[in-house]
């Protein structure tokens, strides 16, 4: 049985200097974790970051270590969809920050409740959970004639996946409060951080932490992972809930939309970690002859630093400093809703759901 000993042992090591950090600014500076603060650029934050740059990297060589005991990772080769794919989110997140740096007004206006990048931003979701319902459906009749195990599971990692992301848009939308004008409860309005009719803004720091972190789980590590371990999976329905590079690639701009929580450790090594990952990619691309492949992952990633350090310097002129959060859970639902279409085109279970249903 294949255990990642360097990732284990740095992932504790990891939590460990976090804790410490944790503790450090509440007891001694009397700093909120969780709480919007503008991001200041003095020397202890500075060496903050400088800690979670070192723990991004000693993460990244981790996942490395462990996955070459497995065999060589596969060259990182991208279709010519793909490649177009990836450079258009990145051109989008690049216009997003140009947006902000002509023009904080509009930028703001765009992100506000019941705007386009929120619902957007639900469409993206709606879209992932329905295509994860029908794989669910075409995974449960693979399973009753005969699929097997690996189609139950594939058929109940489905159903998981369509009914959170159901909710995680239902709730980017307050449940449709403001369209039906429903009022929130007063029991849950004296809860909610912005009054609404939804559940994340109850603790808002810890929900979106949460979301984030793990949207970057599954559209970056699992996808830097999948290099070494793709092979090991064979061509089971399971090997198809495995992301591609292309949704690394396509979700990674996400990871620069960062302000009001960026004295959050996690929030900064989600952004390290990425760049890092595509450096990594762009050398083994580089190494390999594939020029347009180092070029879109070296790209990404100019871009990303770039576009993450426009809102850290100019944060002074955002109207709200969640302001560029909203443009970072359009890019996670895209990447998402890019993930379930990826597994949706592997296992084709809607073909057969049609099928079963006109025979």
């Amino acid at each position: 049985m294949f255990v990642p000993l360097h990732f284990l042992r740095m992932a504790v090591i990891s939590i460990a200097v976090l804790a410490a950090v944790i503790v450090y600014d509440h007891a001694v500076l009397g700093w909120s974790y969780a709480a919007e603060a503008a991001p200041r650029l003095v020397a202890y934050d500075i060496l903050r970051s400088l800690v979670a740059l070192l723990l991004s990297a000693g993460l990244i060589h981790a996942i490395w270590q462990d996955g070459v005991r497995l065999g060589s990772p596969i060259v990182p080769r991208l279709s010519p969809k793909a490649m177009l794919a990836g450079a258009g989110v990145t051109v989008l997140a690049v216009v997003s920050g140009w947006l902000f740096s002509r023009n904080p007004q509009l930028f703001n206006a765009l992100s506000l409740e019941d705007g386009p990048i929120e619902w957007l931003s639900a469409l993206c979701l709606f879209a992932a959970s329905l295509l994860f319902a029908l794989l669910s459906v075409g995974q449960f009749t693979d399973a009753r004639t005969g699929g097997g195990r690996q189609a139950w599971i594939a058929c109940l990692a489905a159903a998981f996946f369509a009914f959170i992301f159901f909710v995680i848009g239902m709730e980017e939308i307050s449940w449709m409060q403001r369209v039906f004008h429903v009022a929130t409860p007063d029991a849950l309005a004296e809860l909610n951080d912005q009054k609404e009719f939804n559940f994340h803004n109850i603790s808002t720091g810890a929900s979106e932490l949460l979301y984030y972190c793990g949207a970057f789980a599954l559209l970056v590590l699992f996808p830097f992972a999948g290099l070494f371990l793709r092979r090991q999976l064979g061509k089971g329905p399971l090997s198809a809930f495995m992301p591609s590079l292309f949704v690394l690639v396509a979700s990674a701009p996400m990871v620069a939309f960062n302000c009001g929580r960026w004295g959050v450790l996690p929030m900064q090594m989600s952004m390290m970690m990425t760049v890092i990952i595509l450096l990594v990619l762009a050398n083994s691309a580089l190494q390999n002859g594939l020029w347009q492949e180092f070029l879109l992952f070296a790209g990404v990633a100019i871009a990303i630093v770039s576009v993450q350090e426009l809102f850290l310097v100019e944060s002074a002129r955002l109207l709200r400093l969640w302001d560029p959060t909203e443009y970072k859970e359009l890019f996670i639902a895209a990447g998402l809703a890019l993930y379930a279409g990826q597994v949706w085109w592997k296992l084709r279970a809607p073909q057969r759901v049609m099928s079963t249903a006109l025979a």
